[in-house]
């Protein structure tokens, strides 16, 4: 196209619309209004009004993990902008590309402290990839193509844009296909023959290689490559906390997750045996890693593969650190292994197949559980029994997120929505919306307790308003399960402030405090309550003949016999508490 007018924020609008764009989440107001204008007025995206701002930052970070794709979200100026902040954080931390737009004060009224004014740019610095003001309209066509490729290239992240009221309005002359056909080629690192060679050496010593899957291979639409590579190689992978649906969980060299918490049993000995790690696209982040004491003893090597030299060798020391685009790694070090010949890794023969099923079994966690209250296991089991393989599940954090982190099965890429870094009550909801609306057609279910719940409950009127068909499981012990547990061990069972339960005279279930299937049902959202673990697949079936937004409530043990397992002393080698703590006096 030609050279048009339009005014800056037009040219924002039209430029997200010609970058892909579909949906855009938040909450408008005065501020921002120019934008929203032109959106409605010039585009075909889709615009979704929430019920908290920060909801529409998890939406949008929610609907990149789910495509690959980036999630826009815009605000009004001040508070809006500020509660977009813990979304950025989110995004920040895991690496997800996502772009958030603020209004904001005229510019020539900025640092005055007038109404809405708040320094936004410099809040969201610490915790985007980058963030920028409009000072001058005129330049709004660099100002949106700088930030696209920020967001989208190199290492990916979150962009804030902060646009003045004023300068949205700036009239302006610009070709927009000739913007977009500016867009710099993404030269990412790529493995070098000889890191290439020096791997392919480190394998032929080891006795027992292993593949470490992180987050970073969702990122790289690598999943694919990754498959091939542990085909070729014939060794085990275990993924990390951010990289557990990178590897279908029923492959027969699928060995587990690997984590003081988010980890099965067979997964953490995979590790801890090994005498050789491939860590692709992972950082080797806490709640995965644990003590590095494991992977520092034993003569235990490691080959850390990633595309920010910052990560390589900043939590574990490496034998060989490769500063590469993880897909190209294993596309050449998958061809250059099979140009041998030859397996090189001592864990498979020429013409044998690893085959890791029984073992996996053998060491699974028990779920068959029939005592009442509901265990938590078995609702996990009942739920990932009934939905499809590529369902979507997102999480909130607590010990909802760690139950299924520990038995919930994976099999397909992009489908297990959880934030890793920040851990966030109230995310998982506005995920689960998002992955919906990208993937009408597939299942979308957020998982969380009842603590969570009560950080989202607002924006069940989102799902409601719009028509999204998510279902909410809320597994409602009437407790911050995960920090009660932790008092109890840590603390002497000193308990404060976790206990979620009152005495709530206007409904039926007045031990439990909120009512959550009333709360839903008024605001217009189906719900029911579940307390036996035969009728949540009926339930699950009800929700999705229902093609509407839905609530299972499930009443689940809160005993503190029945505590998720984690490791004692922060080691994947250490023991689990929920073995070793005695319950007799309860």
């Amino acid at each position: 196209m030609a050279k048009q007018k339009m005014t800056a924020a037009e040219l924002i609008a039209l430029y997200l619309e010609k970058r892909g764009v579909k949906h855009v989440y938040g909450v408008p107001g005065a501020a921002i209004l120019p934008f929203y204008d032109a959106v409605k007025e010039l585009t075909k995206i889709e615009s979704y009004i929430v019920r908290h701002e920060q909801t529409g930052a998890f939406m949008a970070d929610g609907y990149s993990r789910a495509t690959g794709e980036v999630g826009v979200c815009a605000a009004t100026s001040g508070p809006g902008g500020t509660n977009f902040l813990t979304g950025l954080y989110g995004a920040w931390m895991d690496s997800i590309p996502m772009i958030a737009i603020t209004g904001q004060q005229k510019n020539s009224l900025i640092g005055t402290m007038q109404f809405q004014e708040a320094p936004i740019v410099e809040m969201a610095k610490p915790v985007t990839k980058a963030a920028y003001r409009l000072t001058d309209g005129s330049k709004a066509a660099e100002f949106i193509h700088e930030a696209w490729v920020t967001a989208t290239t190199g290492r990916k992240g979150p962009v804030l844009l902060d646009l003045p009221v004023d300068q949205q309005k700036v009239e302006i002359e610009v070709d927009i296909d000739l913007l977009i056909g500016s867009t710099p080629v993404d030269n990412l690192p790529q493995a070098s023959d000889a890191d290439i060679e020096k791997t392919l050496e480190l394998l032929k010593d080891a006795k027992r290689p292993v593949l470490l899957s992180g987050g970073g291979v969702n990122i790289a639409n690598a999943t694919i490559e990754l498959k091939a590579l542990a085909e070729e190689l014939q060794i085990p992978v275990v993924t990390s906390g951010m990289g557990m649906d990178t590897f279908p969980n029923d492959h027969p060299l699928f060995a587990g997750r690997m984590g003081t918490m988010l980890d099965t049993p067979f997964g953490n000995k995979t590790i801890v045996e090994a005498d050789l790690v491939i860590n692709l696209a992972g950082r080797f982040a806490d709640r995965s890693t644990g003590n590095v004491s494991v992977f520092t003893q034993n003569g235990k090597k490691i080959i850390h593969v990633n595309l920010d030299n910052k990560e390589i060798g900043k939590v574990v020391p490496t034998i060989l650190g490769i500063v590469s685009d993880v897909k190209t790694f294993m596309v050449k070090l998958a061809e250059a292994h099979k140009a041998l010949g030859a397996h090189v890794a001592a864990t498979a023969e020429v013409g044998t197949r690893v085959n890791l099923t029984e073992e996996r079994k053998k060491w699974a966690r028990k779920t068959d559980y029939t005592t009442l209250p509901i265990r938590q296991e078995r609702a996990l089991r009942e739920l990932r029994e009934f939905l499809d393989r590529d369902a979507f599940v997102s999480h909130d954090c607590g010990i909802s997120q760690i139950w299924s982190s520990q038995l919930f099965e994976t099999y397909v890429p992009r489908t297990y929505l959880l934030t890793g870094g920040a851990g966030t009550m109230g995310w998982g909801l506005g995920a689960a919306m998002a992955a919906k609306l990208a993937f009408p057609e597939r299942q979308s279910v957020n998982i969380l307790g009842d603590g969570s719940l009560g950080m989202s409950l607002q924006d069940i009127a989102t799902a409601a308003k719009h028509d999204i068909p998510v279902i909410i499981f809320c597994m409602n012990n009437s407790l911050m399960g995960l920090i009660r547990q932790q008092q109890n061990w840590f603390y002497n069972e000193r308990q404060i402030s976790t206990d979620l339960i009152y005495k709530n005279e206007l409904c039926d279930n007045e031990e439990r405090g909120i009512d959550f299937v009333k709360t839903a049902e008024g605001m217009g959202v189906r719900g029911e309550l579940v307390t036996h673990y035969d009728d949540i697949k009926p339930a699950l079936q009800r929700a999705v003949d229902s093609g509407k937004p839905y609530l299972i409530e499930v009443i689940v043990d809160p005993d503190p016999k029945n505590a998720c397992e984690f490791s004692n002393n922060g080691a994947l080698n250490g023991f689990k508490y929920s073995e070793k703590i005695d319950y007799s006096k309860k």
